[in-house]
Order: C-alpha cells, then sequence, then structure tokens
C-alpha cells in the first residue's frame, strides 16, 4: 500500500477527554428522554406490577404503556409485545418455543447472530431440521435461492428466521419479499429487528412478519430488556422457556421490572417520532467518515449492501494492516471494534466474514465503526483523521 498524504486536519486528540464512541452498534447509551421517563421508577414510584393493590396497579398501568409504545413502533397489536431480558432471549423464545412440535424445520442463513444460530443448533440435536441459506457478497437472501431451498421434501409447516440487520456488516435484508415467499410455503418468518428497530421503517400490521425480536439497548433504551413480539394468533403455540408464576399471557413468567420497561417504551416513542430525522443525521455521519478517507487515498472496501444497510454503520476492510492493531492505535482517541470474533484468546474469522467469503487474514482486516445520534460531523472527520494517522504509524513501524 502506498504512503498515505500528511492528514490535513489534527488527527490524534491532545486533551485528556475520553475517546469519540463509535460502537452504537454494540450498545447505545440511554437518551435524556428515556433516562427521565426511568427515575420515578427507581424511586418512590417502584412497586411490583403484578401485586393486587393501588401500587401495584399504577405500575401495571405504566408497564402497559410501554407496550404499546413498543407495539406502535412496528405497528403492532400491544398483546402481542413479550417482555424479555433483551434480544438474546426474544430470540431463543421464537426459536424454541415454536419449534419442535407442530413445526419441524427452520431456515436461516450463515451471517445470523448466535442468539439465532445457537438455538437452532441446540434445536437439530432434539430432531429439528435446520437448512442454512445462502448469501451473495453483500450478504442479502435472495428470494429466488430462499425459494428453491424452501422446496424440500418435508412439507410441515416450518420457521424461516433472519436478522433484519447484520451486526458485523450493516446489510438489510428485503423482509417484506422474504416474507412472502416464506408464508407461500406454509412457513412463519421470524425477523431479529435488534439492529434496525427505530432506524429503519419495519411493520408487522401488513401480514408480514408472524414474529420480531427488538432490544432495548441498541435503539437508546435501557440495557437488560427487550421484546419477542408474535402475532396474537400465534400465542397459544408459543411454549414458554421459563415457567413460573404465568405472566405474560404464560409465555414469559416473572416480574417485569417497571423502570426497565417505562425506560424501553419511552426508547421506542422517541424512535417513533423521530426515526426519519435519526436515519438522515447517521447516514451523514457516515458518508463524511467515508469522504475524508476517500479525500486521502485510503484503499479500503465496504462490506455489506452500500445502499439497504444500517444507518450510521461501517464495516470496512482495510488490506494491509490488522484491525487488532489499528484499534490498539486508536485508543485512546476512538473506541472502535473488530470485525473478528475473540473465542478461547485467539482471534479468529467470524462466522458472518467467512459465509462472505472472506479468510482469515481477510478477516482480521475489518473494523465496524458505527456512528450513533449524538454523533457530530466533526467528529467523523476527527475520527478518520485519527484511523489514518494510525494507519500510517504502522506502516512506518513495517518499513525496514
Amino acid at each position: 500500500m502506498p504512503d498515505l498524504p500528511e492528514v490535513g486536519v489534527p488527527a490524534m486528540r491532545s486533551d485528556a477527554a475520553e475517546p469519540l464512541y463509535l460502537d452504537y452498534a454494540a450498545s447505545a447509551p440511554p437518551a435524556d428522554e428515556v433516562v427521565e421517563a426511568m427515575l420515578p421508577w427507581l424511586r418512590g414510584q417502584h412497586a411490583n406490577p403484578h401485586a393486587e393493590h393501588w401500587h401495584g396497579a399504577r405500575a401495571w398501568r405504566a408497564i402497559e404503556d410501554a407496550r404499546e409504545s413498543v407495539a406502535m413502533l412496528l405497528g403492532g397489536d400491544p398483546e402481542g409485545v413479550i417482555f424479555t431480558s433483551g434480544a438474546t432471549e426474544a430470540n431463543n423464545l421464537a426459536l424454541k418455543g415454536l419449534l419442535g412440535s407442530s413445526r419441524s424445520h427452520i431456515w436461516l442463513s450463515g451471517i445470523e447472530h448466535k442468539s439465532l444460530l445457537e438455538p437452532a443448533r441446540s434445536l437439530a440435536e432434539h430432531g429439528v431440521g435446520v437448512t442454512m441459506l445462502g448469501v451473495d457478497v453483500l450478504g442479502r437472501i435472495e428470494a429466488s435461492a430462499m425459494r428453491a431451498q424452501l422446496l424440500s421434501p418435508n412439507s410441515a409447516p416450518g420457521l424461516v428466521a433472519i436478522g433484519h440487520g447484520n451486526n458485523e456488516i450493516g446489510t438489510i435484508q428485503d423482509v417484506a419479499t422474504l416474507a412472502k415467499v416464506a408464508h407461500e410455503h406454509g412457513h412463519l418468518l421470524h425477523v431479529d429487528a435488534s439492529q434496525t428497530a427505530g432506524h429503519w421503517p419495519l411493520s408487522a400490521s401488513s401480514d408480514e412478519l408472524d414474529l420480531v425480536c427488538l432490544s432495548s439497548h441498541k435503539m437508546y433504551g435501557p440495557a437488560g430488556i427487550g421484546a419477542l413480539y408474535i402475532d396474537p394468533i400465534l400465542l397459544p403455540q408459543l411454549r414458554p422457556m421459563i415457567q413460573g408464576g404465568g405472566q405474560q399471557h404464560g409465555v414469559r413468567s416473572g416480574t417485569i421490572p417497571p423502570f426497565l420497561a417505562v425506560g424501553f417504551g419511552a426508547a421506542a416513542a422517541l424512535a417513533e417520532r423521530a426515526a426519519l430525522k435519526h436515519r438522515q443525521h447517521l447516514q451523514a455521519m457516515a458518508a463524511a467518515f467515508l469522504a475524508q478517507l476517500d479525500a486521502q487515498g485510503l484503499v479500503y472496501s465496504l462490506l455489506g449492501d452500500p445502499v439497504n444497510r444500517i444507518p450510521g454503520h461501517l464495516s470496512l476492510h482495510i488490506p494491509g494492516v490488522a484491525a487488532d492493531e489499528v484499534l490498539a492505535r486508536l485508543l485512546p482517541h476512538v473506541s472502535a471494534s473488530t470485525g473478528a470474533a475473540c473465542a478461547s484468546g485467539e482471534l479468529r474469522a467470524s462466522h458472518a466474514l467467512r459465509a462472505l467469503g472472506l479468510d482469515e487474514s481477510q478477516a482480521r482486516q475489518v473494523i465496524r465503526f458505527s456512528f450513533g445520534r449524538s454523533s457530530r460531523l466533526q467528529e467523523a472527520g476527527e475520527a478518520a483523521a485519527c484511523l489514518l494517522e494510525a494507519i500510517q504509524r504502522i506502516h512506518a513501524l513495517e518499513r525496514p
């Protein structure tokens, strides 16, 4: 790789400020409006929402209001909102709750989150059929290829489970088309929308989506709560994974924490009001970041679909430099993440990157930057400059 020209703006931050946070795809801090909504429920308004007294009834009304806000974000029925501890539990509940009895087959792709892949693997050990859907070089599931794979000897109704937006490469799937294909063959569609809810339009009111997974902390709500949305008609088919007091239609027992539910509801309401504005903002941040890299002649490739992608999400393959080394040199100036997964202390290619055809060496050269609502254009430029300088320093050390 040729030497990069000198960066035109100061790259490394000289002050003592904390690093720029560019890992919103991993977790987004709660919005101010969310925190304010939660505070009363962390203080004197707290009560068990399932208790049969005045304080319990007040907490229950707050939870039901939150349930309506989450349903409104999807255009769905509040009866179908099942609060969970997060997206991982929601995905497990969707797969394990529906498969193994009346539905005995699941289809999903090799780029899905582990909270879909691991339950599918566990179900396969108990006799559930699992078919892996292929993806193209941009990480898209093609409807024609999926239709061919659904035409299998197994005619029993099953479940297609896909991520709406991929957390590693950012590609957004055409769920409307994929839902049509699944329904043509009598199968249900479960969509993991933990990366896209509140950022990208998604509707459960048009008979497209049967089940949807949501994550509060990916949409500026509190961590520790998520939801599985299920078409209320399907509720009787959903077997519980957690049994106890029979809360939430008996599907998910346990005391619902009012402060978390209220925060989740506030985040959903905020997203429903300002989704387009925030989406455009995030796209502008990503465009400004890439524009500076292009202006300085950095050689890189953007993984995933360049158009239909999670707003503000950039998965960059930068040949010639190891991602972990770049990230180490970005600190303490920028917090980003690598496109590889660390297991047992060994850095290796993630399953999603391997599904795209990257080898071990290429996968170790992938860095993910993800912007958030509080990101600013100046910060996008500063982060790009930090990246360019980090790469320059790495190449300078490699010279004999």
